[in-house]
Formats: structure tokens, sequence, C-alpha cells
């Protein structure tokens, strides 16, 4: 579904993904293995457009459930791959997932059944990086790469699995996904200075209005 006009989402078995469509179409994460139909056929279908008009994919974060599909959508599209630095080894296949024992199990079943292959990033991304129209900012905690993407125009930020949306307020993931808690309350605060209306999630339904609002409530639950 268009979310607010130009960002599309495309809801996977376990997580979101999303296109931003503008000159260039930008894919933000992939889903879980197997999700590349789905994402192709919205581009066709909905959107009217060829799935190698996606240049770019942006991986928030390094977590199986976001870059299921990774390999495949960069085998149809082509496009180049961002993801932070700190991120990187994992889709490169150098550093095992990054997780509670139980999800690194059930991480390497998937690989295994799906033969997922590694990937090399095109750009290594940093804090305060613009790719589109679109400022990187560094927030770890979840993992030691997460990012936001931000605009200051559309006042759209998407935020990965930094936060839920659920009962009309945000929170934060499970305290065993949050491996470096101080970070990412630190991480947090930053972003709840932003003017925010839209926040795009990675599991939950999107905000749609008021989002500085709801992060100032949130970190000042801290």
């Amino acid at each position: 579904m268009e979310i607010i006009p130009g960002i599309h989402q495309i809801r996977g078995r376990v997580a979101n993904c999303f296109l931003v469509d503008d000159v260039e179409l930008m894919l933000i994460d992939t889903g879980m293995p197997g999700n590349s139909s789905k994402i192709t056929e919205y581009v066709k279908k909905t959107l009217q457009r060829n799935p190698q008009d996606i240049k770019t994919i942006v991986i928030t974060h390094q977590h199986m459930d976001h870059v299921g599909s990774l390999s495949k959508m960069k085998e149809i599209t082509g496009a180049k791959v961002a993801i932070h630095h700190a991120d990187a080894d994992y889709i490169r296949g150098k550093k095992p997932h990054s997780g509670p024992a139980y999800a690194n199990a059930m991480v390497k079943l998937i690989q295994f059944i799906y033969r997922t292959k590694p990937v090399e990033p095109d750009i290594l991304l940093k804090n305060g990086d613009v790719i589109g129209a679109y400022q990187v900012i560094h927030t770890p905690g979840h993992t030691p790469g997460s990012i936001c993407l931000y605009n200051s125009v559309n006042k759209a930020i998407f935020v990965g699995d930094n936060l839920r949306y659920t009962q009309g307020k945000l929170m934060n993931p499970d305290m065993r996904l949050l491996p470096e808690y101080e970070k990412y309350k630190e991480s947090m605060k930053r972003i709840s200075k932003l003017d925010v209306e839209v926040i795009l999630t990675g599991h939950t339904k999107a905000v749609i209005g008021g989002g500085s609002e709801l992060l100032r409530e949130f970190v000042e639950g801290f």
C-alpha cells in the first residue's frame, strides 16, 4: 500500500520492506527469503514500472528478516546495495548473524533451505551520508550498524527495527534484541530531536502523523 505519496509499504511474512518511488526506485530492506516475487510484482502491477528501475537497495540492519531476499533482488535488479559499514561483514557472509542463540540456529536453517548467497555491498554508509533524498542516521543498539533514514522535506523516517508502533504508542524491541541498550537509548534520543511526521517501522504499521510527539513521549520513558 502507499503510505504517503511516493512511499509504498510491502508487508512480508515477517517484516516490512518499502519502495521509495522517485525518478529512480529505492528499495529499503528486502524481507525474508522468498519475498522477491512479491516485491517485483508490486513494482510491475501497482507502480507500472520495471524491477530494474530499482537502482538502490538500502539495508537498515543485517538481520535475516530484512536481508533474506537481498541476493535475489540484487540479481533481478542489478541495484547497488547500501549498508552501514558496521553491518557489512554480515551480508558478506564473513560474520554470523548477530542476535540471540535461538535466532542464530534458525537463521542457519533458513540460509540452508533457501540457499541464500552472500552479497558484497556497493556502498558503505556512515552517519550523515545522504542516499536518495534521505539522510543516514547511525542508530546502534539493535545491531552495530543499524540505521534510520530521514527526509526533512516529507518529514518521514524509516526506523528499521528500532521502534514498534502499537496501541497508539512507540515501543522498543524485545530487550533480548537490544544487546547494547545504552547505545540504543542514545540513538533514540537523537532521532527524537528531528521534525518527524511519518514513522515507517520494520514490523508494525506506520505512524502517519504526529511522529515527533510520539518520539518525545517514548524517550521520556527511559
